[in-house]
């Protein structure tokens, strides 16, 4: 698998995570959850755009207005206008305390799934308090799984039926049986023990994309879970992939800095950028919710 590298976006993100190219204003965009920040990159210049968001956000779906996401905040969905600061809640379900929104995208039927993490496990009651939900659409919430410390890795064969996912902790990659009724439990097709299973895309050939966190790697991964290649990242903490660019062969990796100590940092000057990669395989455009 080639991968040859394009730039560095030196934007130093606390937490990166999230990113999805928005082929619509030619853009990567992308969360800083820490730092509560939307990060947006043009094709055609190279410049990051910057806004502050009132909460943390964890992910997000476009949609069919270029200024109105659907956010996975840190406790619920909401719709947010990133132009004027507008947010109306959606639905806001009853999470345990020290429980947050994470890892989430828009499913092939254009419906958004997001799942939850433990950053408290005390609080929580335990570690496997997070769930995945879907956002339906009448705004209702189904949830779709349970019982997670991180919610990870959430992605789709090109067809939507089958969907891919982890708990973070547990190195693994689980495959269900996916359509609007529900999602039912296949098998686990990876595992991996030179990382953390992040942020997940599948390419038009239906390979499977995965940052894995603590390795400085993204794995590819062939639909049935077998490693076809490694792409070293230039920090140690990868966090999310998406495939995009104006031909849908660009690699886009965010990263984070958090939980680097001094000395780490000082070793990878680039943790918490965005890598950009030119690479031989080709991304499936965003779906988008209404």
């Amino acid at each position: 698998m080639r991968a040859e590298p394009i730039a560095v976006i030196g934007v130093a993100n606390d937490l990166g995570e999230g990113v999805v190219w928005d082929d619509r204003s030619g853009a990567f965009v992308w969360t800083d959850i820490l730092a509560r920040k939307f990060y947006r990159l043009p094709w055609a210049t190279m410049v990051p755009e910057v806004i502050d968001l009132p909460e943390r956000l964890g992910s997000f779906a476009l949609t069919a207005d270029p200024h109105i996401i659907v956010a996975a905040f840190a406790d619920g969905f909401a719709r947010y206008n990133l132009v004027s600061g507008a947010i109306g809640w959606l639905a806001k379900p009853l999470l345990a305390p020290g429980v947050r929104f994470n890892d989430g995208r828009t499913d092939r039927f254009g419906t958004f799934v997001a799942g939850t993490m433990v950053e408290d496990v005390a609080a929580a009651g335990g570690d496997g308090a997070g769930a995945l939900y879907r956002l339906e659409e009448d705004n209702s919430l189904s949830e779709l799984l349970r019982g997670f410390h991180i919610s990870n890795s959430l992605c789709w064969s090109p067809d939507g039926h089958t969907l891919y996912h982890s708990d973070s902790p547990a190195r693994a990659i689980t495959e269900y049986e996916y359509d609007p009724l529900g999602v039912r439990y296949r098998k686990v097709i990876a595992t991996f023990d030179d990382g953390y299973p992040d942020g997940a895309t599948v390419d038009a050939a239906g390979r499977i994309w995965v940052a894995l966190w603590g390795a400085g790697a993204i794995a590819v991964l062939d639909p049935a879970g077998v490693r076809l290649a490694t792409v070293p990242v230039g920090a140690s903490q990868p966090t999310c992939v998406a495939l995009g660019g104006p031909d849908m062969d660009v690699l886009a990796v965010t990263s984070a800095r958090s939980d680097l100590s001094a000395a780490e940092l000082a070793q990878q000057p680039d943790a918490g950028a965005l890598f950009l990669y030119r690479v031989n395989a080709v991304g499936i455009p965003e779906c988008r919710v209404p």
